[in-house]
């Protein structure tokens, strides 16, 4: 199983009709689909990490557009709890040894805190020059048909 960030750009920028969607559908931002993209090439299995609902399954309902984000201090008023989110991660009962993490840097102090430094994570983007960086690699990776090890990138 693949975590994957939720990103700003959702459906109902461009559809503001859409009513509630699948998370699968709700989230629209190039990042996003390419991280989508890859979780479902090379794992098939993700978790979507919204800061306003948590962890989503691709199949959980999205009801509408928000503007919440995670900051690099983590949890802030407007997004989720981190009790929330811990008691999510509790519920999912994930029995992985290494969890991919999809993101910036911003995510590995809230996904120590969430787990209570239980659960190893790898963040195989860390280290790139930022999201240009990011999509080139998972381009790459998504193109040639090889994805990244365990361990985060480093040049």
């Amino acid at each position: 199983m693949i975590i994957i960030p939720s990103g700003k750009p959702k459906i109902w920028d461009k559809q503001e009709d859409a009513g509630p969607v699948m998370a699968s559908q709700a989230y629209t931002g190039n990042f996003h689909r390419l991280c989508r993209t890859y979780a479902e090439k090379f794992d098939g299995d993700y978790l979507v990490l919204s800061p306003k609902y948590g962890f989503l399954t691709p199949d959980s309902v999205v009801l509408g557009t928000y503007d919440v984000r995670f900051t690099a201090r983590g949890v802030t008023e407007d997004t989720i709890s981190l009790e929330e989110l811990k008691q999510q991660w509790q519920a999912l009962g994930i029995e992985q040894e290494t969890m991919v993490m999809l993101g910036g840097k911003k995510f590995e102090p809230l996904l120590a805190a969430i787990t209570d430094g239980k659960q190893r994570f790898s963040f195989p983007l860390h280290g790139t020059r930022g999201i240009g960086d990011m999509q080139k690699r998972l381009r790459t990776a998504i193109n040639t048909g090889e994805p990244f090890g365990l361990e985060p990138y480093s040049e």
